[in-house]
């Protein structure tokens, strides 16, 4: 996936599964991976009253160490966009964010993460002109289909922030 070219588009992909709600944004870029979970009050990994968080990321080169915040839902969320981008023959840089939602109150393991993520890169993209495109969009959905504003997290973002601040050879031409 790192040696194909980049995606042509700004595309979003968003869907549920069993209380598992993915928003998963891609990026014209080299290859990196970003996963925020969100754990909504009632949910199987908060029992209490405030939205609990957690991130783990990878660049270009990769993960050295286990992606211990998010644990295996990190790679079983991966899995399935690497499949897709390899699929497509291009590469990406990746956010998914995972809003678990009180629904999902019994904690069944990485396997609904992975089949959730699978279902949402299997639907058709939505497709964008540049990331403030990408990123408003997915705030409004957020807020309409989950009833969470994704911003906080945007600030919070390396692979966003890693796309704001290098500069490419491609905007010198």
């Amino acid at each position: 996936i790192r040696n194909y070219k980049w995606i042509e588009n700004h595309e979003l992909f968003f869907g549920e599964f069993m209380g598992n709600c993915y928003l998963i944004m891609l990026f014209p870029n080299l290859f990196s991976y970003e996963l925020f979970e969100l754990y909504l009050p009632g949910s199987s990994w908060n029992p209490g009253n405030e939205i609990k968080a957690s991130t783990d990321m990878e660049d270009f080169y990769g993960r050295k160490t286990y992606a211990s915040s998010t644990a295996g839902g990190y790679y079983a969320a991966r899995l399935p966009i690497l499949e897709y981008l390899e699929k497509e023959k291009k590469q990406a840089s990746v956010i998914a964010i995972r809003i678990e939602l009180p629904s999902y109150w019994a904690a069944l393991g990485v396997w609904v993460c992975r089949e959730a993520t699978k279902k949402v890169m299997a639907t058709k993209s939505l497709k964008f002109q540049d990331n403030k495109e990408l990123l408003d969009s997915t705030k409004k959905i957020g807020m309409i289909k989950y009833g969470y504003d994704p911003s906080k997290l945007f600030k919070k973002s390396k692979v966003l922030e890693n796309i704001k601040t290098q500069t490419t050879l491609g905007k010198w031409f």
